[in-house]
């Protein structure tokens, strides 16, 4: 699975806070799992805000995933969570909902050939001077693509466009 979130550190809790954010949701992120490491228990996604009642909606939407999390930096209980979190405790990788730096490299022709699959199957004919340019975006923890075509616009899971054949 393709994944241009960055990963979730000391440096990076850091600046969140420094921006203003104090409320972390956590949740389980399958899309950061690698299959050939062996000693890799789970995956979290730690998305931050700045707005209570944004996390609490991102909080709310995950009511299905039972490793879900809401922290406040102020609590210093949970501030210790998020230092471990951000320490990337062995067996454990913990991801930010951010983008690593030039994560448009790390696309794949297989990733190209699936964007280009979707929009076949959306009925889009772009000529070769045409492009539909993907923008990448996550999302209450998903990574989600809107795709821009002649004055139309769809915006969709990425899931949706990898499991495209």
């Amino acid at each position: 699975m393709f994944n241009p979130l960055a990963i979730f550190d000391a440096r990076a809790l850091e600046g969140f806070v420094r921006e203003g954010n104090k409320y972390f949701v956590r949740q389980s992120f399958p899309r950061g799992m690698d299959p050939f490491d062996d000693n890799l228990a789970g995956c979290f996604l730690i998305c931050h805000y700045d707005d209570y009642f944004r996390a609490k909606e991102h909080y709310d939407a995950l009511e299905q995933d039972r490793l879900r999390w809401l922290y406040n930096y102020d609590k210093m209980e949970d501030r210790g969570r998020l230092e471990i979190a951000a320490s990337q405790p062995e067996g454990y990788r913990v991801y930010s909902n951010t983008f690593v730096p030039d994560w448009e490299r790390h696309l794949t022709d297989r990733v190209k050939e699936r964007i280009r699959a979707y929009v076949a199957k959306l009925g889009w004919k772009p000529s070769r001077g045409e492009g539909v340019e993907p923008q990448f975006y996550p999302h209450f923890g998903e990574v989600h693509v809107c795709l821009k075509f002649r004055g139309r616009e769809v915006r969709v899971k990425f899931e949706e466009i990898e499991n495209t054949l």
